[in-house]
């Protein structure tokens, strides 16, 4: 049976964290595992909380003394899930998820024997609105605006982005109606990874600390030609 490691990255909300791991319990057993990384957390420190979980199995704590950002902090996770837990099918979530269909593993499971898929994403409804936020219109068209995006990211460090907007046009193209857009990216708050995504690599695209880690997702699957779906 193919085994199954959910990811979960914390930084400072224990709260949440809390409340996301305890949806993940109904669902862990020797075939399904549970792994949370505290990014590099000053007062909302996992420590604090791991004490609360000592006596639960299939639960791994993994601390990074820095905030690595998202996709560094996943990949500690991912590789970890991988490379120690032998992992088939590996789920990045955000800690502030609560996973409530009870079913989720077998279903999950029967989609990736029928599609063989190697990127996917669930149904994640708003608790603000009641809404589907899954799946998400591509943003990114190319690699040129992948990099873009990445080049703003860096100056905007140095409050420079917003010089560079200025300056230049960015040739990204603005979406009025994405109602009717069928090229779509998953959203970053739960991904799931399994056949050639995990065997060839080790987490995420690292050129980024927080946003557009799912638009470089999405042209990578298609780059190389990978199966993705929602």
């Amino acid at each position: 049976m193919s085994k199954v490691v959910f990811v979960i990255l914390h930084y400072e909300t224990t709260e949440d964290t809390k409340r996301c791991m305890d949806s993940l319990f109904k669902y862990l057993s020797d075939t399904v595992e549970l792994v949370i990384v505290d990014n590099g957390s000053q007062k909302g420190r996992l420590v604090d909380i791991a004490a609360q979980y000592d006596r639960c199995e299939h639960v791994y704590f993994i601390y990074s003394e820095i905030n690595l950002g998202f996709a560094k902090g996943n990949n500690i996770g991912f590789q970890y899930a991988k490379k120690e837990l032998c992992a088939d099918i590996i789920i990045l979530a955000n800690n502030d998820l609560i996973f409530k269909q009870d079913d989720f593993i077998e279903i999950l499971r029967e989609n990736i024997s029928e599609t063989c898929f190697d990127v996917a994403g669930p149904k994640i409804i708003s608790l603000s609105d009641g809404l589907n936020q899954n799946p998400v219109p591509r943003i990114y068209s190319s690699l040129k605006d992948v990099k873009r995006r990445i080049l703003l990211q860096i100056l905007s460090v140095f409050s420079l982005d917003t010089v560079l907007k200025n300056r230049i046009s960015l040739g990204i193209p603005r979406i009025d109606d994405w109602n009717h857009i069928t090229d779509f990216q998953l959203h970053g708050a739960c991904m799931i990874f399994a056949n050639r995504f995990v065997a060839e690599h080790d987490g995420l695209c690292d050129m980024t600390f927080m946003y557009g880690e799912e638009s470089i997702l999405r042209f990578q699957v298609e780059e190389e030609n990978l199966k993705m779906i929602y």
